[in-house]
């Protein structure tokens, strides 16, 4: 015993030496860094902004909503267009509803849902053409804060009384002292996340009871009389120094609203992971896109998601779409989603309780995706259209494939496919010769 306590400690001492390791030791520095530093407006201020105005070109757009003979889509913060769609071959731009921080949105029996940054807003669109603001929940989505889209920290921050609508950078400079010895963290990082089942939908008449089909990278989901929103409050670090941080942690809440009768209630707020980054509603269940996988939750009770069953995989972004037993999800690793590995994955529900990936294909950068009528198409450096008749093999069965535009999110809806990207929005029909035909294209506005 004694000869093993004399060789332990003579190795701490050697290791000592070589890291000469001294509290005392400080060192004095000049740093300069780049953060994000909030633009504010008043709480009223940032209500009263919401309006409609007669048309403005695509610039950013971002989600979709098909809704009858019109089309909603997200123009990324700032508000939704409203497309008449009723000629897919000459579709037109006839409303923008200007709604600041704008990203989700979802549509049913003359009303559309949008989120406004930490409100919900219901519009009235018995008339599509002319949609008029019924209602506003505030702070529904109490903690959202718009996107960075970078990795610099976030200056101190007071929202009393006010809103963060957007942020600027600002290059800060100071003299810091730590001991040479500690761990240096020169940067924090702040990300805001950002990303319905396809059924029978009739030509939209005023008054008529429909529901709106959304695109796979959809937060927002409804089915019968609930909607279903996937609500992230940001886990904030806001810099006072570059070396005195406060660091606030959160949660994620998928929220229950119930919109019977053209009302809106909050009825329920359940508990889950903060990277949740997609909502899929399919029959009973509810199926989340995870950067790390796919979970599961029953609404048998409606009102109640219960948590069923998940999968995993590596870090990435990915929205999933279902059809009969199955669910197709996409995986994406950039630098912001996390590894290097980019992927279709075919997973096996038929027993909802222990999922299984039965196949998985390569791809190279793939978004959202959708299934109809055996097909599955997905935006994968422009656009790829599978064979889902067998779904275990559907990766090998190549249909189609375009590089023409670069696609973010899609609907195929009655032989009728809708592709938003960075270059616009693409209709084309398809049919059983497994041909596909262009048929109209809104560019965006450079």
């Amino acid at each position: 015993m004694c000869n093993n306590m004399k060789a332990i400690t003579k190795t701490v001492l050697f290791v000592l030496v070589l890291l000469g390791v001294s509290c005392s030791d400080s060192v004095k520095d000049t740093v300069s860094y780049m953060a994000n530093v909030p633009v504010y407006v008043s709480r009223d201020e940032f209500r009263s902004a919401t309006k409609v105005e007669t048309t403005r070109p695509l610039q950013n757009p971002g989600k979709i909503c098909l809704y009858g003979d019109y089309l909603f889509i997200n123009e990324v913060n700032e508000g939704i267009h409203v497309i008449d769609n009723s000629d897919p071959s000459s579709p037109r731009n006839v409303a923008f509803i200007e709604i600041q921080g704008n990203i989700d949105l979802a549509a049913k029996d003359g009303i559309l849902y949008a989120d406004n940054l930490v409100d919900m807003l219901l519009f009235d669109i018995s008339d599509p053409q002319t949609p008029t603001l019924k209602h506003r929940m505030e702070g529904v989505f109490a903690g959202v804060l718009p996107a960075t889209h970078n990795d610099y920290p976030v200056s101190q921050i007071d929202t009393t009384g006010k809103v963060i609508v957007g942020w600027t950078q600002e290059m800060f400079t100071e003299e810091v002292t730590y001991n040479v010895y500690y761990p240096r963290y020169d940067y924090y990082f702040l990300a805001s996340k950002s990303d319905v089942s396809w059924g029978r939908m009739e030509s939209y008449q005023p008054g008529a009871k429909i529901t709106g089909v959304n695109g796979s990278m959809s937060r927002f989901a409804i089915t019968d009389k609930y909607l279903y929103t996937i609500h992230i409050q940001n886990a904030l670090y806001t810099v006072q120094s570059l070396y005195s941080s406060s660091i606030s942690y959160t949660t994620g809440w998928l929220k229950v609203f119930d919109i019977e009768n053209e009302g809106i209630t909050t009825v329920n707020s359940v508990g889950v992971s903060t990277e949740v980054e997609t909502l899929f509603a399919y029959n009973d269940h509810l199926f989340l896109g995870m950067s790390n996988g796919m979970q599961i939750y029953s609404i048998q009770n409606p009102s109640a998601p219960v948590y069923v069953s998940a999968t995993w995989h590596f870090w990435g972004c990915d929205p999933v779409v279902v059809s009969g037993d199955y669910a197709y999800l996409t995986v994406r690793s950039t630098n912001v989603c996390g590894q290097n590995g980019n992927m279709l994955q075919v997973i096996d529900i038929s027993n909802i309780v222990q999922p299984q990936v039965v196949s998985q294909y390569t791809m190279q950068e793939p978004f959202g995706l959708g299934i109809d009528d055996n097909k599955l198409f997905v935006c994968d450096n422009g656009l790829k259209v599978f064979d889902a008749t067998n779904p275990v093999q559907v990766g090998s069965k190549l249909l189609f494939s375009t590089t023409e535009f670069k696609g973010y999110d899609l609907i195929p809806y009655n032989n009728l496919l809708l592709v938003i990207g960075g270059d616009g929005l693409y209709q084309y029909s398809y049919s059983s010769d497994n041909q596909l035909n262009r048929l109209s294209v809104i560019p965006v506005s450079n």
